[in-house]
């Protein structure tokens, strides 16, 4: 497992050099760079595994019960993301008077395909994806732990890192006890979707009590579904973090901390 991890931490330092790349470019050239930051080291990590026995389309599908499973999580997940960012965003103001203005545009669907689908699709592949495919036979706890810990790192501003390394932790859990990554990439693209929403529409006045509003409603009313079927839960969630052989550090590991942590240094400075 050593190795797999050294290979998926390489893949992630690639992705890092790329995406700083990516920023020191500009126009449609940047555009080609960002993708190519997430292309090729998912295609570097999967050449890793090109070996491996491996079902058709594993990870990939997403029986009935695991639809059943995943959609009461939808909304619980999607509040409890934005309530950390909320507070996140709260406290580092409160700290060093620093804001977290995003541009998303004033229209909708390129915003959303922009800041909701594209990165709901790459993330969930680079980081719950291949660690499912790399790491999970072997831990699946650790496969949650190393998932968070570069999910989080990536978003490498202080705003960012708190409610992703919560994210990841959660996405990769459901993944891992649905056996399949769609229901991250779903409650990815739900819980992205809602924020470019409220910041598009962000001079209506009532968009943003509605939506939260009805955000508020939905949860509630998960939270019962998910304590009457509790004991499934509990089943499921037991099974997908399983302690296994644990994580092993790597020195690409330690490298790929270290620029991340460097770089959400200065981004406050």
């Amino acid at each position: 497992m050593k190795k797999k991890i050294s290979t998926l931490s390489m893949a992630y330092i690639l992705f890092l050099v790329l995406l700083f790349l990516s920023g020191a470019l500009s126009g449609f050239l940047s555009d080609i760079v960002y993708l190519l930051a997430f292309i090729l080291p998912i295609f570097f990590a999967l050449c890793f595994t090109r070996n491996e026995k491996k079902e058709k389309g594993e990870y990939l599908l997403l029986n009935r019960e695991g639809i059943r499973l995943t959609l009461p999580l939808i909304a619980p997940t999607v509040s409890l993301v934005m309530l950390v960012a909320f507070l996140t965003s709260l406290i580092i103001f409160a700290l060093t008077g620093e804001t977290n203005d995003i541009d998303v545009g004033n229209s909708l669907i390129p915003a959303l395909f922009a800041h909701a689908l594209l990165p709901a699709l790459l993330e969930e592949a680079l980081f719950r994806y291949l660690p499912m495919r790399l790491l999970a036979p072997y831990s699946r706890r650790g496969a949650v732990i190393v998932s968070a810990f570069f999910f989080a790192l990536v978003h490498h501003e202080f705003f960012s890192i708190p409610y992703a390394f919560l994210a990841g932790i959660i996405f990769m859990t459901v993944d891992l006890a649905t056996e399949s990554v769609i229901p991250s990439v779903i409650i990815h693209f739900i819980n992205n979707a809602i924020s470019v929403g409220l910041l598009v529409y962000d001079d209506n006045a009532a968009f943003a009590p509605a939506v939260y509003i009805l955000l508020c409603v939905i949860t509630l009313v998960s939270l019962v579904v998910i304590f009457v079927r509790r004991r499934q839960y509990l089943k499921k969630f037991s099974f997908a973090l399983d302690r296994g052989e644990g994580v092993r550090i790597t020195a690409e590991m330690l490298i790929f901390a270290g620029l991340s942590l460097s770089i959400a240094v200065m981004s406050l400075m």
